[in-house]
């Protein structure tokens, strides 16, 4: 009899947002299939997990999915983990997981800690319908061309953003959605977490750290033309508060 593929979110930075479903699974399958083993190895042993590894990153996906595959035929149970967040959105596990599907596998999913759904959240703007694009193209005209598909779309949008792409991302989106209110998410669940508001334009010229894991929300429902100057979010940043424990239970 086949053995179940778990697909199991970890935190995205602090490791109190693990679940309990996750902590048992982690804890009773045979086997974990990592991302990066070394840094899942952070998150074992801080709840003292030691199970088998099988690294499983962007670099021998194809080969390593088919060898998972094999194993789960011969009855292991294994977990999926990638380095944070939900593995498949925007993280690898996708050919694992379609490739199980097509053997019969039984795929368990776990949901958990996730940076889109933290954003939402906290963006303050109607989600009801939102898009993910994840990570645009690095190529500035290509990244432009992907925003522009969702220009005439009501709906909030979100993009994952490397720390050197920030500014140039933002002038894509000013250059097709207009000065549209912006949400930036910075290194969410972490020590330094931080939400930054603002128009398109403004947070173009607004210093900002560029350190750390980004995420951004567009909001382009039509009413965010109705209002005037005196409408704008304010240009404070938003910085919740902080526990002491907090810095310990980060990683």
């Amino acid at each position: 009899m086949s053995g179940a593929l778990y697909v199991v979110a970890t935190p995205i930075g602090n490791l109190g947002d693990i679940t309990l479903r996750a902590l048992e699974t982690l804890k009773s399958v045979d086997m974990i299939a990592c991302e990066n083993p070394v840094h899942s190895l952070k998150l074992l042993n801080h709840f003292e997990i030691k199970k088998r590894l099988l690294e499983y990153s962007p670099a021998n996906e194809a080969n390593s999915a088919k060898g998972i595959v094999s194993l789960l035929k011969d009855g292991k149970n294994i977990a999926l983990v990638s380095d944070s967040g939900t593995p498949c959105v925007s993280d690898p596990g996708t050919r694992l997981t379609r490739l199980a599907a097509e053997e019969g596998i039984t795929i368990v999913p776990l949901p958990g800690a996730s940076a889109l759904t933290a954003l939402l959240s906290a963006g303050g703007f109607p989600a009801d319908r939102a898009v993910f694009l994840g990570f645009l193209s690095k190529k500035e005209g290509k990244a432009t061309k992907e925003l522009a598909v969702f220009r005439d779309i009501e709906c909030v949008i979100t993009v994952y953003v490397s720390s050197h792409q920030l500014k140039k991302i933002l002038g894509c989106i000013n250059k097709i959605f207009g000065n549209v209110e912006i949400i930036i998410g910075r290194e969410m669940t972490k020590v330094n977490e931080e939400f930054i508001r603002g128009r398109a334009d403004e947070l173009q010229e607004r210093p900002i750290t560029e350190k750390g894991e980004f995420a951004i929300l567009i909001n382009n429902h039509r009413e965010r033309d109705q209002g005037g100057k005196e409408d704008r979010p304010p240009e404070a940043k938003f910085v919740p508060v902080r526990d002491k424990k907090r810095k310990k239970e980060t990683f």
